[in-house]
């Protein structure tokens, strides 16, 4: 897809980040289900945050040019609240491929972010997925248990916690790492 060889590659994606104080209480939680929920992985709590779009791998060199068109997007945005919610799956009920928690709030201010995100790497290239936009923060992966995945009433609740987002992030992921996401570029709402 891009010129050059997988050395000049990095996986990237564009996110907000959770408060550290949300990631506490998020990571007190999860920690509670993994008596419960055998997830083969749990994400780090540096991790938590809630996709606005996946670029997939990327030429180091559009780095720069990415992070000038996501600060272009921040400028003149406010920043908005949002708020943790419920826990909930992706996949199969009872053999989820995700245990996430959901996020309310601000939504239509995420919302448009998301919409404005995608507008802004469309001359780059990149696709607007085809499903909707479900935001929510990934908390585990690919259930292992041998029975049955059960969602019971006491795993569904999570602490709602309230924080602003400030500014768009652009991650690259660091393969067998943790925390796993490092910040490459970083555009604040002013």
């Amino acid at each position: 897809m891009y010129p050059g060889n997988k050395g000049d590659l990095e996986r990237l994606f564009i996110a907000v980040r959770v408060s550290a104080e949300a990631a506490l209480t998020l990571n007190r939680r999860a920690t509670e289900l993994s008596e419960r929920m055998p997830f083969k992985k749990w994400v780090h709590p540096q991790d938590y945050h809630i996709t606005l779009q996946f670029l997939g791998d990327t030429p180091t060199g559009r780095i720069p040019a990415i992070t000038q068109a996501l600060q272009d997007v921040a400028k003149g945005r406010r920043p908005f609240q949002l708020e943790t919610q419920q826990v909930g799956v992706f996949g199969s009920a009872t053999s989820p491929r995700i245990l996430w928690a959901g996020v309310g709030g601000d939504l239509n201010a995420l919302v448009t972010l998301q919409q404005s995100v995608v507008s802004a790497m469309a001359p780059f290239g990149f696709e607007p997925e085809e499903r909707p936009y479900r935001p929510h923060i990934t908390l585990g992966r690919k259930y292992q248990g041998t029975d049955p995945f059960v969602m019971d009433i006491a795993g569904k609740d999570v602490v709602n916690i309230q924080w602003n987002v400030h500014a768009i992030e652009l991650l690259q992921t660091n393969l067998h790492q943790t925390p796993m996401y490092e910040t490459v570029g970083l555009a604040r709402f002013f």
